[in-house]
């Protein structure tokens, strides 16, 4: 990058809203997907996919070695730098795939569930050409061009939920969610070569690749830790719960994951991109933090609310009266993931400042909190695993906290307001979508959803406005910006 664009303070906001735009449109196909899908599979097609994707996901997080991220973060030229990347994706990719389809067997044994080997060895082609991938995207995060990446990532999704449901619909069970995962695969990857348009040979520098790879290793270590985090609860419920109760998990935290979890992602990636080129210098870094810190909850807060106060209608209308038993934990999920979602961008402020070994530290400590009580929980309940999740995140909070605090010197107080700030207008919402929900609950579950959720965003909104009016008039401002196609 050069010296003016790394001196500029990053559009972080209007990228992010470029970027959510990108994780709206693709979502909510997958949403759509999961939807209709619902209707058509049984619970248990949605746990047996799950515990598909547990074991490629193993491999998804080391297909690159972190050389996409590590092509982000490196302040030395893109020309110099991406011949050595492409190279390395590519052979890391053939190998994470094959190594995947190999093993694929003792993956099915030790979940004791045979019929899992063919599932991931198709699986396995998809991954090694999502592989493939990372040098396109890693070119538009580097240049913060958050809009180019909309075309493929939405048709990727498109293609992906209507390929699922076509399939679904004439019967093919838990194939139709393989074969559409490989085919939104396939589309992804071929549209991020051709928006990025950066044109690329194959090289090789070996001091190049030592510092790519040292810095991808670290972070390598960080997403196989993340694995282990984001999936155990999967893990331990398809072990002493089974196929059917692992579907109705799965499909309730689809809802936070893919509405809150996802959104942090997507800011995330703006977010590190823009870290990084204010790495030198902790007091830029520090309020720009902040700022998005505030806008991340504003958004976060309103929706894990909604889900939580209007979960049973929630449920009952995307997924049908037959998920009733998913709704008590998707309640404890959307407040989970809230509070995720106020200390997941920690670990951007480690990776920008070249400290991702502190997301190990980290991550270790997490894991080694969830392992015994997540255990324990999942032979009780669904909802017992998610309040574990729950008060390990809590712990988790404080630790992060403290952490960004010594590592970019802000203040607690400052971050206590930049999280608070939303939290009385969220809190007013959950007051009247409740009340709301439990007035009409003899109403069908999609009538009960239209009269609580306009009734809950009005109420959000001049709520916001009255208490934290600095915050509602950033956000009407990045809105109208993207309306207008400011850049």
């Amino acid at each position: 990058m050069t010296p003016a664009a790394a001196d500029a303070t990053p559009a972080t906001g209007r990228q992010a809203a470029w970027n959510y735009l990108v994780f709206g449109l693709s979502k909510s196909s997958t949403l759509i997907m999961t939807i209709v899908a619902a209707r058509l599979l049984d619970p248990a097609d949605f746990g047996l996919f799950t515990l598909a994707l547990l074991v490629v996901n193993l491999f998804d997080y080391m297909k690159d070695l972190g050389v996409g991220a590590a092509l982000v973060q490196s302040p030395g030229r893109w020309e110099r730098l991406a011949p050595t990347g492409l190279t390395l994706t590519v052979i890391f990719g053939v190998v994470a795939g094959a190594l995947l389809a190999v093993t694929a067997p003792l993956g099915a044994e030790i979940l004791n569930q045979p019929g899992l080997t063919p599932l991931i060895r198709v699986l396995a082609i998809g991954l090694t050409i999502s592989a493939l991938s990372a040098i396109p995207a890693a070119r538009l995060r580097r240049d913060l061009d958050f809009r180019q990446r909309i075309w493929p990532e939405f048709l990727g999704s498109v293609v992906k939920a209507t390929v699922t449901i076509v399939l679904a619909a004439q019967g093919h069970g838990v194939w139709s969610l393989v074969y559409g995962q490989l085919a939104g695969t396939v589309v992804l990857t071929v549209l991020y070569w051709w928006v990025a348009r950066t044109p690329v040979v194959f090289g090789f520098d070996r001091q190049e690749a030592k510092s790519l790879i040292r810095y991808g290793t670290a972070l390598t270590g960080v997403a196989l830790l993340s694995f282990a985090m984001f999936n155990m609860d999967y893990l331990f419920i398809g072990m002493r719960r089974g196929d059917e109760q692992l579907g109705l998990y799965t499909l309730a935290y689809r809802l936070p994951d893919l509405l809150v979890l996802a959104l942090c992602s997507v800011i995330s990636d703006v977010l590190f991109s823009a870290l990084s080129r204010l790495q030198h210098d902790r007091e830029r870094l520090g309020g720009h933090y902040l700022e998005v810190i505030a806008a991340t909850m504003a958004l976060s807060a309103p929706i894990s609310v909604a889900l939580a106060a209007a979960a049973p209608a929630v449920i009952g209308t995307l997924y049908g009266p037959e998920y009733a038993g998913a709704a008590p934990v998707l309640v404890v999920l959307a407040i989970y993931a809230l509070l995720f979602s106020v200390s997941w961008h920690a670990g951007d402020v480690f990776k920008a400042m070249g400290r991702p070994t502190l997301l190990i530290t980290t991550g270790t400590g997490r894991l080694a909190l969830m392992v015994g009580p997540v255990w324990w929980a999942a032979g009780h309940s669904i909802v017992l695993v998610g309040l574990m999740l729950l008060a390990v995140e809590s712990v988790m909070f404080t630790v992060n906290t403290v952490l960004v605090r010594r590592v970019a010197g802000i203040g607690l107080r400052a971050l206590g307001i930049a999280v608070v700030r939303p939290l009385p207008a969220a809190a007013a919402m959950g007051a009247v979508m409740f009340g709301l929900t439990w007035l009409t609950a003899g109403l069908p579950a999609p009538v009960v959803l239209l009269i609580a959720v306009p009734a809950g965003l009005v109420t959000y909104v001049v709520g916001l406005r009255l208490t934290a009016r600095q915050l509602y008039d950033a956000g009407a401002g990045v809105a109208r910006k993207v309306i207008g196609g400011s850049r």
